[in-house]
């Protein structure tokens, strides 16, 4: 199976397995039928592009937002229900569903198990309710669901499942001299192994980068991730992504980030 890789302007490059072209796109300029009769607390809006989720959710679509440093407003639907989230500089600033504001309408609209959505450039809350970073806002909706879908389920027996050995990174790739951070995470975000002074923020960016990077290939056709490489003016980072476990590195911007990716290989 060749890999086919994608540079961006940015200096991320990513690595797929190349297989097939499977993109779907559903958007329409001019503003939503239902816009002028909406009670909302922010400015008039620009046109913007409308269309449905499909095949992701709606921490997607925001990590999206926040990952493109947008500032603007997506409004969300699900049958009747309508809400808005604002973003500014890549934050989420402000969330509105009906008369509940800020992080409670946020989390509401995060359980939505899907509907649409309606990107509104030029929109601004009038109040900012929110001001934690996204990051944590998004771990925190994750657990709120997971507790709400525990608290809904029927209680059954539970076999006991002999738990797989986790891999451990190669320690010569973590002691790396041109390596000055590093984190090995599950494919459920567990932290596993780190040398970072901030693991947490560094294990639930990767994460995201790697979740918006499936999107980003499975829209061009190319799937299996096993590679992101990113290039700064003063450092490199790296992540090599297996069946089970990743390994995110951030290094100098000497460094070899081929032989290193073999080595975790």
């Amino acid at each position: 199976m060749s890999i086919a890789y994608l540079d961006l302007d940015s200096g991320m490059r990513l690595g797929f397995a190349q297989n097939r072209l499977r993109m779907v796109v559903a958007a329409s300029r001019g503003s939503h039928p239902s816009t002028q009769h909406m009670n909302t607390s922010a400015m008039p809006a620009h046109r913007g592009f409308e269309g449905t989720i499909l095949g992701a959710a709606l921490p997607d679509l925001i990590q999206m937002e926040c990952l493109a440093m947008s500032t603007r407003a997506v409004r969300v639907e699900q049958g009747t229900r309508m809400g808005r989230i604002f973003f500014a500089g890549g934050q989420i600033v402000h969330a509105e569903l009906g008369d509940v504001k800020g992080e409670p309408a946020l989390f509401e609209m995060l359980c939505w198990g899907g509907g649409s959505f309606q990107i509104e450039d030029g929109l601004r809350p009038m109040d900012e309710s929110i001001t934690r970073d996204w990051h944590g806002l998004l771990i925190e909706a994750a657990h709120l669901a997971d507790e709400k879908a525990a608290a809904h389920s029927n209680a059954t027996p539970k076999t006991m499942t002999a738990i797989p050995m986790m891999p451990i990174p190669p320690a010569e790739v973590f002691r790396d001299p041109d390596v000055s951070s590093a984190v090995q995470f599950s494919e459920d975000g567990t932290l596993l192994e780190s040398r970072a002074d901030d693991a947490e923020t560094m294990q639930a960016t990767f994460a995201y980068v790697i979740q918006l990077t499936r999107l980003i290939g499975e829209g061009l056709g190319l799937e299996a991730l096993r590679e992101v490489n990113m290039t700064a003016s003063d450092h490199k980072a790296l992540c090599v992504v297996s069946d089970s476990t990743n390994v995110a590195l951030i290094t100098s911007p000497k460094a070899n980030l081929s032989n290193l990716a073999k080595k975790l290989a």
